[in-house]
């Protein structure tokens, strides 16, 4: 722990405008990326984004030079692209809403680092810069375009273009369907795309074909003209990556950036460096499987010792810094952290205060595994073929550990006895008692009489001992627990089989049964306030430690009571919850408490951009060919326009004739 404080460095630095003009909040924050996508620069992404949305950042840009590898985790990029895309959801929540993401490339930029920037908000480039390729697989391309359609590998590629497919609809600003072409193509090098004038019905098109598609064209009578292939996998410039969409604007610094792309004053922009958590990422992610299981063993070794000792300390202290890790990256929140301590806590319930009831061991075991799985995703259930053999390596790597937890904990246990110093502090079993020794035993059991009283000298589970007179008889119970202590009765002897039971204690010794009920309706009440109130999770926790807690009473009455409650809070929590999701806002109460949604005439316009009506009637000049489609700059501004089925070149005074929407339609001026 002292080599990794000493490895981080210093501590977290404050982000500042870089003109000192104080602690107020930027516009902008900026990541900077160059090389590799590693584990550090994840991490730095996602304390961007949240700090961004702590902070109330409007925008928050990812800026890559020279970008890229082709080794990055695709579990972590992942996680980082269910991040971004989510935080610039304006209807994900309203507390997290409005973040937006903008890419700047500089220079090459390809593999991971080109994924996260196709999936920003907006992406712009700097002249000279070259997007591509991004194929997923390390194999090399000759290997690749040579694979049959049954091979593995290419399976793969199918599967991930698929997905890349669902990441750039997702995005808010959407692309054309060439430039989707385009992105598959630079992830699958099998996948041929040719650019090529189609002649149907006698009017002709730049068309962006795929092998499919040529042959269908043929197929079908159209006269395809001045074919012409793209090199495989697709390489983009940054003129050409503007022409067919990918890219919106060519930069010429970052000044211009600053006040054409971002709108934003340059003061107002602030850079997010590293700090101390990226530091430490990184050596996290090389020992997090042995900071589980040397966490997992050193809390056998706690259970195998008196007290609380440094082996439980440490422990704790080691799987904390392994979910510290897949916090950082983005992998887990604070729902799986919770769990995982939970399951924790549920173990120890079964070890030390209700042990052989199965239920808090089974549950304690579920929480750990399903806390450990999803602390390493980002996703519960998969969906694609990237998810299943991520989860697949997960659980592979999880059994891995297990297996390395048992075999180091029987290793420990035979190895702790021996060793001389360490042997002190073992839990050692009760020695014989000598005067119950033998035949003596037998005869003292024949003595006993039904009505005796006496004093468990051990636990009952349900057998143990009892004290009777100085002397330690073996007892059993009728199936009940019973501490060590408490007084003791005999009830049945038959042979050498003595069976006690506890002696009701004094009125007012016990807990009443009154208040187990009213501490159980404490904590479903909470449940329900936890719905009403926002509380970020406070009446939640409240609401456990009173069911948790009524069970605890309930046990301390009786074994058949405590078992009841556990399984009448198992049924009344989750349907008393899900009873007041529903039930509430269909109330009075509810109407008056909580918020509604927008009405949908409120959110028709959503996807609207009001500026564009501003330029009916306006003139301005054609920048790219219209095919129909393209660009032309109307105002000082460069906008998505497209003809009423004329083809018009670049350099053409142009008119807004019509706006609906986001459809901008232009006609050329006839003088």
């Amino acid at each position: 722990m002292l080599l990794v404080a000493v490895a981080c460095g210093g501590g977290l630095r404050p982000i500042q405008a870089p003109s000192g003009a104080g602690p107020r909040t930027p516009q902008a924050l900026i990541v900077r990326i160059t090389g590799a996508l590693g584990t550090p620069e994840i991490a730095r992404c996602h304390r961007a984004l949240r700090l961004a949305q702590a902070e109330g950042v409007a925008k928050v840009v990812f800026w890559f030079e020279d970008a890229g590898d082709m080794g990055y985790s695709a579990t972590e990029v992942q996680s980082l692209l269910d991040r971004l895309q989510y935080s610039s959801d304006a209807d994900a929540r309203s507390e997290t809403a409005g973040v937006k993401t903008v890419a700047l490339v500089r220079g090459k930029c390809y593999s991971g680092p080109l994924y996260v920037a196709l999936c920003c908000d907006d992406l712009y480039v700097m002249k000279g810069a070259e997007l591509g390729p991004m194929v997923p697989v390390p194999t090399p391309l000759e290997e690749l375009r040579q694979l049959t359609e049954d091979d593995g590998e290419r399976k793969f590629l199918t599967a991930f273009r698929g997905e890349l497919r669902e990441r750039l609809e997702q995005r808010k600003v959407k692309m054309r369907p060439d430039a989707v072409k385009l992105c598959e193509g630079m992830v699958d090098p099998t996948l041929k795309l040719t650019r090529a004038v189609v002649r149907e019905g006698g009017i002709e098109t730049n068309r962006l074909l795929t092998q499919a598609e040529l042959l269908a064209l043929k197929g079908g009578g159209a006269t395809v003209l001045a074919p012409t292939e793209l090199p495989s996998p697709v390489v983009l410039g940054a003129a050409e990556s503007v022409d067919v969409g990918l890219a919106k604007e060519i930069v010429q610094d970052f000044d211009q950036f600053c006040a054409d792309a971002l709108t934003v004053p340059r003061d107002d922009v602030v850079e997010l460096t590293a700090d101390w958590s990226e530091n430490l990422v990184g050596w996290l992610q090389l020992i997090q499987p042995v900071l589980l299981v040397l966490g997992f063993v050193l809390l056998m070794v706690e259970v195998k010792t008196p007290g609380v000792g440094l082996p439980g300390v440490l422990g704790t202290a080691f799987l904390a810094l392994a979910l510290f890790y897949s916090y950082l990256v983005g992998l887990a929140e604070g729902a799986e952290v919770l769990l995982f301590f939970l399951g924790l806590a549920a173990l120890a319930v079964e070890i030390f205060l209700l042990p052989g009831t199965i239920v808090f061991g089974a549950v304690g075991f579920l929480c750990l595994v399903f806390a450990l799985i999803l602390s390493q995703q980002s996703f519960v259930i998969p969906d694609t073929v990237s998810e299943d053999e991520i989860l697949l390596q997960n659980l592979t790597n999880l059994t891995l550990i297990f297996l390395s937890v048992i075999a180091a904990t029987i290793l420990t246990w035979k190895l702790l006895p021996k060793v001389p110093f360490l042997n002190r502090v073992l839990l050692r079993p009760p020695a014989p008692q000598p005067a119950m020794a033998g035949n003596a035993a037998v005869a003292a059991v024949g003595t006993v009489p039904v009505g005796q009283l006496g004093r468990a000298a051990t636990v009952l589970r349900p057998s143990g001992t009892m004290a009777v007179g100085g002397e330690r008889i073996d007892v059993v119970t009728a199936g009940e627990f019973i501490e060590a202590g408490t007084e003791v009765r005999v009830v049945e002897v038959q042979g050498t089989r003595i069976v006690v039971e506890a002696v009701p204690p004094r009125q007012g010794e016990r807990g009443s049964v009154g208040l187990v009920l009213l501490v159980a309706v404490v904590g479903l009440a909470l449940l329900v306030a936890e719905v009403v109130l926002v509380s970020f999770g406070t009446l939640l926790i409240l609401a456990g430690v009173a069911l948790i807690g009524a069970v605890f009473m309930a046990f301390a009455e009786s074994f058949a009571f405590g078992v009841t409650m556990v399984i009448v809070e198992s049924i009344a929590a989750p349907v008393v919850f899900t009873m007041a999701l529903k039930l509430l806002p269909n109330t009075r109460l509810g109407k008056a408490i909580l918020l509604e949604g927008p009405k949908p005439a409120e959110v028709s316009g959503a996807g609207e951009d009001p500026a564009l009506r501003a330029l009916l009637d306006r003139q301005g000049v054609t920048v790219s060919p219209l095919r129909p489609a393209g660009y032309a700059k109307v105002d000082g501004r460069r906008v998505d326009v497209i003809t009423r089925g004329e083809m018009l070149d670049e350099g053409v005074a142009v008119k807004v004739i019509q706006v609906q929407g986001n459809r901008v339609v232009v006609a050329a001026i006839t003088s």
